[in-house]
């Protein structure tokens, strides 16, 4: 069982784009804090500094892509200083983009910037999200990234030189793609801690594996640190330290994640839900749903249709 899909399908991920700028000369445009969101910017002529609050500043150059993860509140700027940086809605008011295009400044070098986002079910607080930094640049050399990155990112240069049909569904995909190779080489470079440790560990990642291949069968404690081939404290004790819940509770986290997946899935009524995510009675799963996500699965299934 691979762990890491089954956690971004879950995710259900999603790119959408904002627009493209023009910045002319010196620049400093803040964007405020929005939800969850993953948010991205491709720097496709000149160079300009992200600055995140707490972070330390990071320079992009052309073609580099900065991603932000949880939608934390950053500066795009021609230079380091950004204290006379203006709200992007300041901006807006000033300068709305035509076609898509956000052209801002009289004269001075250009800037061009690709921006959007990714959206994904806000609800789910998987360690994978958490082990994610604040911000997130490629490198400026290929040979820094595997193979994988290397070629979404080409695809990515490439449809942004010129439009063309279907440019913008190819964009997203790329970019979707870039997120989970990015997510995948920085839990393979931190796996001595979180939730990177605990799918290198041969023994916690068998318990993990089983979880997440069946989320229905009623685990103990006991049957996971069997699986483990560990002691019941010293399983838990390890569990714990690498992926920050108890075992039972990051079962409990995986079936309700679950659960959202299937709510979402036409044919399946509650006790067939209840039944793949490991309650033998529908009551017990809806207090359970109800506890974690603030709302019942009934309701939940009902406003996510409306929306869809």
């Amino acid at each position: 069982m691979d762990v890491l899909t089954e956690v971004f399908a879950a995710l259900r991920l999603e790119a959408s784009l904002y627009f493209s700028t023009c910045f002319r000369g010196d620049f400093a445009v803040r964007l405020a804090a929005e939800q969850r969101r993953i948010r991205f910017h491709l720097v496709l002529e000149g160079a300009c500094v992200v600055t995140v609050p707490g972070e330390r500043q990071v320079s992009v150059a052309q073609g580099q892509l900065v991603l932000i993860p949880d939608g934390a509140p950053q500066t795009l700027s021609s230079g380091e200083d950004v204290s006379q940086a203006l709200d992007l809605d300041e901006v807006l008011s000033r300068a709305p983009p035509l076609d898509g295009v956000l052209e801002f400044g009289e004269q001075g070098p250009s800037c061009r910037i690709l921006c959007g986002f990714l959206r994904f079910d806000e609800a789910i607080d998987h360690p994978v999200l958490k082990n994610l930094p604040a911000v997130i640049a490629l490198p400026h050399s290929d040979c820094e990234m595997p193979a994988g990155a290397i070629a979404a990112l080409d695809l990515l240069r490439a449809e942004t030189r010129e439009q063309a049909p279907g440019q913008a569904a190819i964009v997203l995909r790329a970019v979707e793609i870039l997120l989970m190779q990015v997510a995948r080489q920085h839990l393979a470079g931190r796996a001595d801690e979180g939730f990177a440790a605990a799918l290198a560990d041969p023994r916690l990642g068998k318990a993990l594996s089983v979880i997440h291949a069946q989320p229905a069968r009623q685990w103990t404690l006991d049957t996971l640190a069997g699986h483990a081939g560990m002691s019941r404290s010293r399983f838990a004790q390890r569990f714990m330290q690498r992926v920050g819940l108890t075992p039972v509770a990051y079962l409990t986290q995986w079936r309700m994640i679950r659960a959202r997946q299937l709510l979402t899935e036409p044919g399946l009524d509650m006790a067939e839900i209840a039944e793949q995510c490991g309650y033998r009675s529908v009551p017990a799963f809806g207090r359970r749903f109800a506890q974690v996500f603030g709302v019942g699965p009934g309701q939940w299934r009902r406003s996510h249709r409306a929306m869809s």
